[in-house]
């Protein structure tokens, strides 16, 4: 987006670190003090704050400050009801997932994580209180808090499994996954007292927002199950020929790909690993050593020359799914912080930025499930990755990075400087809902509801704050198997997205519009949710694709 001489800058280049931008300065006193009038989209530029700092509330509360209306103090007024009530149903929600409600106290560490984050808080604003300290969290093994990780009552030995040269388990691996998950304790790092706090591997059953508590695996019953075990045929066939026919796994794939073979399938498709099945092996290990060797030579630079990209990565890890025991385990988040600062220094156009490490636990979690036993796989939203061998970790460690580095290099635009890629996605998501939708266009319009208020993050973190994680992975299913999938195809499922909740929304005012469209009830969806989600997304493209009115590249109008 070109920026003329005579305005500010919407960003200003950071030079302290690669990648980092940092808000062009304004004052409130002088925006509030000028003449309303009514609000053009360049003005808007000129007094948004830098997205990625602030959330949709923090950009409502700037337009309102600006727009001309007769009812302006009504308008903001509804605004702070929707902000308070989104920083009431936060704490209440945090309050709710303690078994032990005399144990409250002792979770403020989590507490603390949910609320710094400005993209996953519902109220939007990091807390102060301890700025710039990373509050992490891991799993107990005893009752008097001992170092270590989650013994999982139901393991007695290591998990050390590893699957064929493939990573391709066989068709009779599939169990049964209606197993009730076990509960594990959570211990803040820094206490001292005995006492834990008892996090449940939450059920599907209970609704609420994506964001909460979730369990990761999607409960099957057992004709489910026998025709994922006739599929996992199907794929085997495809992925152990000599030379795999990757339009032929992209067909079978864009209907879901089954657990046992998911690893291996979304390797072929992010073009990872080579088609020719003998060259697989010596390809892996190639990239994992390519990867520890990049290990060797930036990470030791955390403390120095890119200190400033490492403690934002340090204090954005505990909060990526706070609620999952999993991601709360120090190993794992020491994966993570290691493998989002290689790439942050190796792609200085963009750097690091917030919700980029959202997009690592799908690869995780579906790297990781090829190395346990599909009892665990039943449960790994509590699986202790303690139980692993230290190789078995790296490889997947470094497997998940090869694999987002691949998924980023499609969608760079959106992290690099001014965003031009979420800018331009959320253009095409209001012009494509004016066509399909042009009821709801039209609401949302006449409510003064801004498309980049909700937009942002579902463009930004491609709706992983929307939807439960076990459908992210079921939805990248089919992303790896449409061309452009995670950059075009997202735009159709996010105007399917939209028009979901039509019925919900057509009816409502400026406040509960907010509610909704920030708070979705998704978190009881399953694969079929997100088949019917695809099958409009593809209805909506097969429709629009080739009609290309709806995908341009102007400003987004207002």
């Amino acid at each position: 987006m070109s920026v003329s001489s005579g305005k500010k800058s919407f960003w200003k280049r950071s030079t302290s670190f690669p990648g980092s931008s940092v808000q062009a300065a304004s004052s409130q006193k002088q925006i509030s003090s000028k003449k309303t009038h009514k609000l053009t989209f360049e003005e808007f530029e000129n007094h948004t704050e830098d997205a990625w700092d602030d959330s949709e509330d923090d950009l409502l509360r700037a337009a309102l400050a600006k727009l001309d209306t007769t009812g302006v103090d009504k308008v903001r007024q509804m605004a702070d009801d929707v902000i308070a009530k989104h920083e009431k149903d936060s704490a209440d929600h945090v309050e709710d997932t303690i078994n032990d409600a005399s144990q409250t106290e002792k979770i403020e560490s989590i507490r603390e994580i949910v609320e710094n984050d400005p993209l996953s808080s519902p109220n939007g604003h990091p807390s102060k209180k301890f700025p710039g300290v990373a509050s992490r969290t891991r799993l107990s093994q005893s009752e008097a808090g001992t170092e270590g990780s989650t013994e999982d009552s139901s393991t007695t030995n290591k998990n050390g499994l590893s699957p064929n040269q493939d990573g391709i388990a066989s068709a009779s691996d599939a169990k049964d996954v209606n197993n009730t998950p076990p509960t594990h304790s959570v211990v803040s790092k820094n206490e001292t007292s005995t006492s834990k706090i008892t996090l449940s591997a939450p059920s599907i059953e209970n609704a609420g927002s994506a964001p909460k508590a979730q369990s990761i695996r999607i409960a099957m019953v057992k004709s489910d199950l026998d025709k994922e075990n006739s599929r996992v045929i199907k794929f085997s066939q495809v992925i152990d020929a000599e030379s795999t026919d990757l339009d032929a796994l992209r067909k079978l794939s864009w209907s879901g790909i089954p657990m046992p073979v998911r690893s291996t399938a979304w390797q072929l498709l992010s073009a990872y690993l080579p088609a020719n099945k003998d060259r697989r092996q010596s390809v892996l290990t190639r990239k994992r050593n390519e990867y520890f060797n990049f290990v060797k030579q930036y990470y030791d630079q955390r403390t120095t020359i890119h200190q400033e990209t490492y403690h934002q990565i340090h204090i954005d890890i505990p909060r990526t799914n706070p609620l999952i025991p999993l991601f709360q385990q120090e190993a794992v988040q020491h994966i993570f912080e290691r493998l989002l600062f290689i790439w942050a220094v190796r792609h200085p156009a963009s750097g690091y930025v917030q919700g980029i490490n959202d997009l690592v636990t799908p690869f995780f979690i579906v790297f990781l499930t090829s190395y346990i036993s599909p009892e665990d796989c039943e449960r790994v939203e509590t699986f202790d990755v303690g139980s692993l061998d230290t190789t078995v970790l790296e490889y997947i460690e470094a497997d998940t990075y090869w694999c987002m580095s691949k998924l980023l290099d499609g969608i760079q635009d959106n992290y690099t400087f001014a965003q031009p890629g979420i800018q331009k996605k959320v253009n095409m998501l209001r012009e494509l809902t004016k066509r399909v939708d042009a009821d709801l266009h039209a609401h949302l319009e006449s409510e003064n509801i801004e498309y980049l208020q909700f937009a942002f993050r579902w463009m930004n973190n491609l709706l992983m704050r929307e939807i439960p994680l076990r459908c992210t992975i079921r939805l990248w299913d089919t992303y790896f198997a449409e061309a452009d999938g995670f950059c075009d195809f997202h735009i159709y499922v996010c105007a399917a997205f939209l028009k979901q909740w039509r019925s919900r929304l057509l009816g409502q005012d400026f406040q509960e519009l907010m509610l909704t469209i920030q708070n979705v009830p998704t978190n009881h969806w399953g694969s079929e949710e997100v088949k019917l989600l695809l099958a409009e997304a593809f209805r909506l493209k097969y429709t629009f694709h080739d009609s290309k009115s709806h995908l341009t590249d102007g400003p987004i109008k207002r």
